[in-house]
């Protein structure tokens, strides 16, 4: 019987996944301020139809789709005062809080809203947050946890080898909890640096060939890749759309922007005061690596870049476009609103 979590890689073909979801438009019908409510809306009522788009986008290639549930509503009707102390983020990005490792599911940072997702895994999750190590029950949680505060983002898959990020995302007493408890012997372990997010620095597309971004100064791909070809993407397609919408940095502060509007004053107001963590530092962020490797022949994007798709085509990959709209608001590309949960496949060796 194959098992239900098995995943070594991000690019053998994906059989289940976890697409994250926002917020519903309507858990904002409390705020007074039209203009911030209607522009509010606009982004949610948007980003679900792009986060539907990529569902039936992945299934049309006939992996499954599993989606995290939402609080209830009552929550946000009901505490409306608890908007002072910032709004929690919705489970749109899981690839930020959990990963398959083998045939073990990581919850790196336990998010209510996957429970329900996760116990369809049974045994093979490992909830290290659980405090009493019942892997089916998540309600307590450890304060002590190793994990807290790490990002599974920093995290990358090539078979046999793991690399982790060194960084405040991810330190080194967390990676090797990682390993000492996750990891067996088959594995070789891996540093690489990357300051976090290292799926928006740099993607395996599948063996032998990797898109990189400008962030990638701190890696060494002769060393580490040998004989890998390498696109270094420069240009990232958030400057396209920028210029397109006459937005440019300066007005934002490179935290976040939204595509097709320009936010007013009390919106923006808003953003910076109630939903900061909502928000990244999006200037910083390069989308076009953000990607999710449906298997070695297809490739989802969230948006058009010449170079990138100009290499696919080079090594017979397709790229396929899924608009994300609002990328560049949740600080969040294609990779970090999908998790993988199976992909067909073992353990093998690339390096």
């Amino acid at each position: 019987m194959q098992p239900l979590v098995n995943s070594y890689t991000s690019w053998q073909p994906l059989e289940e996944v976890i697409v994250g979801r926002a917020y519903d438009p309507d858990y904002f019908d409390f705020l007074d301020n039209a203009q911030v409510r209607n522009q509010l809306q606009q982004i949610l009522f948007e980003t679900a139809e792009d986060l539907n788009n990529l569902q039936r986008t992945i299934e049309s290639y006939g992996a499954v789709v599993r989606r995290p549930n939402l609080p209830p509503k009552q929550i946000f009707e009901n505490n409306q005062m608890n908007v002072d102390q910032g709004i929690p983020i919705p489970p749109l990005t899981p690839r930020d809080w959990q990963i398959t490792l083998g045939q073990k599911l990581l919850r790196m940072l336990s998010i209510p809203e996957l429970d329900d997702v996760c116990d369809l895994y049974k045994d093979q999750v490992v909830n290290p947050h659980d405090n009493d190590q019942n892997l089916n029950d998540n309600q307590n949680f450890d304060e002590n946890c190793t994990l807290n505060g790490a990002s599974a983002s920093c995290i990358v898959r090539v078979g046999r080898d793991i690399f982790f990020d060194n960084s405040e995302f991810l330190k080194p007493e967390q990676s090797r909890w990682i390993v000492e408890n996750l990891l067996g012997p088959e594995y070789r372990i891996h540093e690489a640096v990357t300051d976090g997010h290292g799926d928006a620095v740099f993607a395996i597309l599948k063996p032998g060939v990797i898109l990189s971004s400008k962030h990638d100064s701190n890696l060494d791909f002769g060393r580490d890749f040998p004989g890998w070809e390498v696109c270094k993407v420069w240009d990232s397609s958030i400057w396209a759309a920028m210029e397109v919408g006459k937005f440019k940095e300066d007005n934002f502060n490179g935290r976040w922007y939204v595509q097709g509007q320009t936010p007013t004053e009390e919106f923006t107001k808003f953003v910076d005061e109630y939903l900061n963590k909502w928000t990244g530092f999006v200037s910083e962020t390069v989308f076009d690596v953000n990607c999710l490797v449906l298997d070695e022949s297809h490739v989802i994007f969230s948006a058009y870049n010449k170079p990138v798709f100009d290499f696919c085509k080079q090594h017979k990959i397709e790229p396929i476009i899924s608009e994300l709209r609002h990328s560049y608001f949740w600080d969040g590309g294609v990779s970090c609103c999908t998790q993988d949960i199976r992909r067909r496949g073992g353990l093998e060796t690339y390096l």
